[in-house]
């Protein structure tokens, strides 16, 4: 009874020859045909290395200052949706003593509907006023990202015409 496992890799491995996988290699990235002397020949005055380093600074700047700008807008947006809490507590408090005083059930339901319709303006106001705010954030940082990009764009075909 023959067994044929799947598993064994000895006829694979009989014609595995590191020493062989080695040579080849070492022909195909000839490292005499490709030197490093030759490579700084060809690129020397192509490059301006200060100017891509110039250029890498600028976006490093970039991504700080679009850091900092979300970071300060999210405090005072945090700071604002504190404020409106903090007042929306004080309203619902007032609410709750307002319906308390009230005379009648018809009196009660009455500043009952006038006190959801203001609840709902307010919060509807509120909600606006995030949005607009963290819109007006990202349109900031949307400019700044389209300016640097486009300077970008200008480093690059400038480096392009240097090298052609």
């Amino acid at each position: 009874m023959s067994t044929n496992n799947p598993f064994d890799f000895t006829k694979a491995f009989e014609q595995f020859d590191p020493s062989k996988l080695a040579e080849q290699l070492q022909s195909t990235f000839n490292m005499d045909a490709f030197s490093m002397d030759a490579f700084n020949d060809t690129l020397k005055g192509k490059f301006d290395f200060d100017a891509i380093k110039a250029s890498q600074e600028k976006n490093m700047a970039l991504l700080m200052a679009t850091n900092q700008t979300f970071a300060d807008s999210s405090k005072v947006l945090l700071e604002r949706q504190a404020e409106m809490l903090k007042q929306a507590m004080t309203e619902a408090t007032d609410a709750i003593q307002a319906l308390a005083s009230s005379g009648s059930p018809q009196e009660a339901a009455s500043k009952q509907v006038e006190l959801i319709q203001h609840a709902y303006e307010k919060a509807l106001a509120n909600s606006t006023e995030i949005s607009e705010m963290a819109k007006k954030t990202q349109e900031e940082i949307a400019e700044k990202v389209s300016k640097r990009l486009e300077e970008s764009m200008e480093e690059f075909k400038k480096t392009l015409s240097d090298i052609a």
